[in-house]
């Protein structure tokens, strides 16, 4: 399954062209912890040579989401997704960051609709299908973060059961 999924990303989600706009709202680097790792672990990088060592040390994706462009933050997603595959206790992440933030999981705001109307179908039906085969990894089935999450998906992305 991992193979097939990691094979799945990467042919879903090219490499080229890199993003063009790295930080939110174009706007310049912001000091601190989280950009500066940011810069060295992300900037300029495919998304295929980033891991999940790179986001472990950057933080978590709902913080790293405040600081990148919409559409950068779409292009190391893939990175993320493929990276919990081998290490599945870091799999919150990996829906979290397909969820819009908040709770409310608000789907009308302006920098969630350009996350994702960046997404190709051939992108939205990959992470569709990780999205299921993700759901029926039998250490997670019980974990109740896990459930709500996949519950809070199912009505963003549509039903992967």
């Amino acid at each position: 399954m991992i193979i097939d999924l990691s094979t799945l990303m990467r042919t879903a989600f090219p490499t080229e062209p890199l993003p063009d706009t790295f930080w939110i709202e174009g706007g310049a680097q912001a000091g601190g912890d989280i950009p500066h790792e940011l810069v060295g672990r992300l900037a300029q990088r495919r998304w295929t040579d980033v891991t999940l060592y790179d986001w472990l040390m950057i933080g978590h994706p709902s913080s790293v989401r405040c600081f990148l462009h919409p559409d950068t933050f779409r292009y190391y997603l893939p990175s993320l997704l493929v990276g919990v595959l081998n290490d599945t206790s870091y799999l919150d992440w990996a829906l979290d960051s397909l969820l819009p933030a908040g709770r409310r999981r608000r789907t009308d705001r302006p920098v969630w609709l350009q996350f994702w109307e960046g997404f190709s179908d051939t992108q939205r039906n990959a992470i569709r299908s990780y999205l299921k085969q993700v759901r029926e990894l039998p250490d997670k089935a019980a974990d109740p973060v896990e459930r709500h999450l996949f519950e809070e998906l199912d009505v963003v992305w549509g039903q992967v059961r």
